[in-house]
């Protein structure tokens, strides 16, 4: 019996990391075509944090990310299994430009 229980026990653990897995890939798969979309670099993606939100767990992740190759920005993104939640950029500043 308690041999049945370690198996079924180590099956959930390698299918909970099998689903974080699953989840880190697709939040680099969106982003990198969010980014392409938004004409940003993507730099990194890394998850964050798991919160506990109305009878559901959700994930954010934190992405870098260039606009213009020299400034370096952070956002987030709010995951529900594989459904995205939320983007969340910060207010993006365009540098000085000389006036002619």
């Amino acid at each position: 019996m308690t041999e049945l229980i370690g198996l079924v026990a180590l099956l959930l653990l390698g299918a909970g990391y099998w689903q974080l897995r699953r989840q880190s890939e697709f939040a680099q798969a969106w982003l990198a075509r969010y980014c392409r979309g938004q004409s940003f670099q993507l730099l990194s993606v890394y998850r964050y944090r798991f919160v506990w939100k109305k009878g559901r767990i959700l994930t954010q992740f934190r992405f870098e990310f260039s606009h213009d190759g020299l400034q370096h920005n952070e956002g987030k993104l709010w995951l529900h299994r594989l459904t995205v939640l939320n983007v969340e950029l910060p207010i993006l500043r365009e540098p000085d430009s000389p006036m002619l």
